[in-house]
């Protein structure tokens, strides 16, 4: 598959040739699996919008991209095998009167099966991580698997690539009339074959077809013996295929039914194109998201290979600095365990604009730059990167590099000339969004020269505020860089014993190139590379051995430093252990907590069922008892009025009921309760004369005055106590308008919390209000029943009245509302039962009318 060529400048197409770029995204295509995705993915370009608007687009698709990795790993890739892009066949249909064959048919059947996977899939997901899947529904939404056309397909097209007999009535009816018509030609010709005086004529015994028709082998010598029509004959001429004159009306009839046959088959491929057709705009759009999706999919599959994430993006990083923390090359991370690849930090604070890598050959001073470039391009192509989440990757607008030999012969340009021109078209473009990478700068002229002219390239790419990486083995290169403000030395780590490559960077310390060491583990005698020592330039010999001795001591340095991290980290885990085992203490509490509630909730439930159950037989026992006085004469043999006996008990319902209210309120009290939210305050609203709960105190203050904005407030705590104090110390604020509507109220609401009262179901009513003064008098209660169940209503008003006449109300008002009248009806119908209800009515309309009802209680 061919990739479409960078329609960017020159030196970033170079620069991404140079790094590679093209084998990344073939990685990447190689995780995708339709066609459509793959060539999407090989010609994916670094995006080049403009600054502003590129970070949110990348960022996006960076989230989408990590969002779907995550996915993956849960629920296992979605399946798109079998997905083929329809869009050739579709042009096909595009007209009417057209159709395809069954052999294409049966490929648009294969891909409307493997998208009914997909949905099936979506389905999975959403069942089985719904907190990964919901946030990337948008991009599953409106892919259809249009099950009726896969349907009408596989009805109308076999596997073998041939209609069915079933496809239409009119079909089935021809191929049985086709059948009839063969057979009665078979037995025609074999009736020929069979017959004694055909036998000396016959040159093999059996049927064949010349031209569409059925013909029988005849030899040379037939003529006269038998009337037909010759159609062929073989290559000896010795056989003659002939078709006798009784068969020809019966193959003439099999030939227009042949014909019958194709043009019904036509007729069905036209019907299946034209439901192609009509659903042409939705497939479009259904593959256009399907293909969308694999590309999506190939790029979270390849962040899982290389072990990706998606980083803080930065348009702007001049002010606060970037960095790679952990960055891996992605060529090398996808072909290695990722876990084994070496990975680095490319630190840019701010005010850095360069490093200069030095170091003996194989450090990994090239790899670096290549890691740099790749993740730099890599992050304009909406790739996950090969670094840590918690990396801070700038957008650079450009990425230059020239890394390797220039050399052109066919151009007559030397190393050297072909690394200077390369330089230039650099210097030409880069400003101060492009990153540039130069390795090796300066080389393949004399040392002096080439030194001095790579410091001034540096020097006018930091003019620039470029961000640049060069490495060098140029002394004086070394040392500009680690003089030079804004600019980092940085050396390639060896180990100081063996020699051998650590390849991570150890910043602010120069790198040796150790040719001379690397000469001797490679063999050179011993007396040759003393002389080329003694050769050395004692300046260079100084400069050589400090940069030595500062390399041990920077080694010392960092073996301290990883000492002190794990210490660090050890004081971390311990710290986050005790934190765990605070809230795992504090949650078994709650858990203790919770399940005492939940058992005297149990038991009082239980208590409440049996108390209901007796309730009901002393209710009856009284409805008895009451028979039973009705019955007994008012003079009895003693003389004495009924009212005057003192053997007949009196079962006072009411009084028992109020008293089981109260007790299981008391028990309520004692249950721990749950620990709730704290009330939010807003402290912009406290004003002067506000009263406010503060912490350690039981009383409220006064507030005096409000100070800096909210933040502080002066208050007079009881005592005449004046204080100043913070806004967090404030625990309640009881605003000064809302004690002036209790105290200009004509109503006063009375809250009994934790009263329980008796259902049918046997739950606990958390609350019942009693609202005294309501129009009607000023000393009455009221229970408000708006929204009620007619059961649930009344099991609130039965221990409501208990209450009532136990605490000697006379009478009480039940607010139900109009609505349909059936909770009005029902309550009524139980109040007549109430043996301590006297009599209940309806207010004035002006106090309510028929929405309340007045309720009289009869004196105990």
């Amino acid at each position: 598959m061919t990739r479409k060529p960078y329609s960017t400048p020159a030196p970033e197409v170079l620069a991404a040739r140079i790094l590679e770029l093209d084998k990344v995204l073939d990685l990447v295509a190689e995780q995708a699996a339709t066609a459509p995705a793959k060539k999407q993915l090989l010609n994916l370009q670094p995006v080049t919008a403009e600054p502003g608007t590129i970070r949110n687009q990348l960022t996006a698709e960076l989230n989408r991209t990590a969002a779907f990795k995550d996915l993956i790993a849960e629920t296992g890739p979605v399946p798109l095998a079998g997905v083929e892009d329809l869009n050739p066949f579709l042009e096909e249909v595009h007209f009417a009167e057209s159709w395809l064959a069954p052999r294409e048919l049966l490929l648009i059947a294969s891909t409307f099966a493997a998208l009914t996977g997909i949905r099936d899939f979506r389905n999975r997901a959403t069942d089985a991580a719904p907190h990964l899947y919901t946030p990337l529904a948008p991009i599953f939404a409106e892919i259809e698997a249009f099950t009726p056309l896969l349907k009408l397909i596989e009805s109308c097209i076999n596997h073998e690539e041939e209609i069915r007999d079933t496809a239409s009535l009119e079909l089935q009816d021809i191929r049985r009339r086709i059948s009839s018509s063969r057979r009665q030609i078979h037995s025609n010709l074999n009736q020929v074959l069979s017959s004694p005086e055909m036998e000396p004529y016959i040159q093999e015994n059996l049927i064949t077809i010349r031209n569409q028709r059925y013909v029988v082998p005849l030899r040379t010598n037939f003529r006269g013996a038998i009337d037909g029509i010759i159609h062929d004959h073989s290559r000896s001429k010795q056989t003659f295929f002939v078709e006798p004159l009784n068969s020809v009306s019966l193959n003439n009839s099999l030939a227009l039914l042949l014909q019958e046959e194709k043009q019904e088959e036509i007729a069905i491929l036209k019907m299946i194109a034209d439901r192609l057709r009509e659903a042409t705009p939705a497939i479009h759009a259904t593959l256009t998201k399907v293909f969308a999706l694999d590309k999506l999919q190939a790029k979270a599959r390849f962040a899982i290979k290389i072990n990706a994430s998606a980083p803080h993006l930065l348009e702007n990083w001049e002010a606060s600095g970037f960095n790679l923390i952990d960055a891996r090359h992605p060529l090398l991370a996808a072909a290695e365990n990722p876990a084994a690849v070496v990975a680095i930090d490319i630190e840019f604070p701010a005010g850095r604009y360069g490093l200069i890598i030095s170091g003996a050959n194989t450090g990994g001073k090239t790899v670096s730059l290549k890691t740099t470039g790749l993740i730099a391009l890599m992050a304009r192509c909406g790739l996950l990167l090969p670094v840590a989440k918690e990396s801070r990757v700038p957008i650079f607008t450009k990425v230059l590099a020239t890394i390797g030999d220039e050399q052109n012969l066919a151009a007559s340009l030397s190393t050297f000339s072909g690394h200077l021109l390369a330089v230039k078209a650099i210097l030409e473009v880069a400003d101060a969004r492009s990153l540039v990478l130069l390795d090796e700068l300066g080389v393949g002229t004399d040392p002096k020269e080439g030194a001095a002219l790579a410091q001034a390239i540096l020097m006018e790419l930091k003019n620039r505020r470029t961000i640049f990486m060069a490495t060098t083995h140029y002394n004086d290169v070394k040392a500009y860089a680690y003089e030079e403000n804004g600019i980092c030395s940085v050396a390639v780590a060896f180990d100081p014993k063996t020699f051998r490559p650590l390849y991570h960077l150890q910043y602010g310390v120069p790198g040796l190139s150790n040719a001379l060491v690397i000469a001797r583990n490679l063999g050179f005698s011993a007396e040759l590379i003393e002389r080329a020592r003694n050769l050395q330039d004692e300046g260079e010999v100084r400069t050589t051995t400090l940069a030595s001795r500062l390399e041990k001591r920077l080694a010392n340095t960092a073996n301290h430093e990883s000492e002190l991290l794990k210490l660090k980290q050890q004081a971390r885990i311990e710290k986050e252990r005790a934190a765990r085992l605070t809230t795992e203490l504090e949650n078994e509490k709650e858990r203790i907590k919770t399940g005492a509630r939940e058992q005297i909730a149990e038991i009082v439930k239980e208590a409440r069922l049996k108390f209901k159950s007796r309730l009901l037989e002393l209710e009856k026992s009284k409805e008895q008892l009451d028979r039973a006085r009705q019955q007994i004469p008012e003079q009895i043999t003693t003389g004495t009025t009924l009212s005057e006996r003192k053997d007949f008990p009196e079962i006072k319902v009411g009084k028992l009921r109020g008293s089981f209210n109260e007790a299981a309120a008391e028990v309520a009290q004692l249950t721990p309760q749950p620990k709730s939210a704290p009330t939010r305050i807003d402290f912009t609203k406290i004003i002067p004369n506000d009263r406010v709960i503060v912490s350690g105190q039981s009383k409220a203050a006064t507030v005096i005055a409000s100070e800096k904005g909210g933040r502080s407030f002066t208050v007079l705590l009881d005592g005449n106590l004046r204080i100043k104090l913070s806004a967090n110390k404030i625990e309640r604020h009881l605003p000064q308008n809302a004690k002036e509507n209790n105290r200009n109220s004509a109503t006063t609401t009375i809250k009994i919390h934790n009263v329980v009262g008796i259902d049918d179901s046997g739950d606990r009513q958390n609350s019942v209000s009693l609202n005294s003064g309501s129009g009607i008098s000023g000393s009455t209660l009221v229970l408000n029943l708006i929204g009620k169940r007619v059961e649930e209503a009344i099991d609130l008003m039965i221990p409501f009245i208990d209450q009532a006449v136990v605490g000697g109300q006379e009478q009480i008002e039940l607010i139900h509302g109009h609505g349909t009248g059936r909770l009005r009806q029902g309550l009524h119908e139980a109040l007549q039962s109430l043996p301590y209800v006297s009599n209940f009515f309806h207010p004035e309309t002006i106090d309510g009318g028929a929405a309340i009802t007045i309720v009289e209680l009869i004196k105990r």
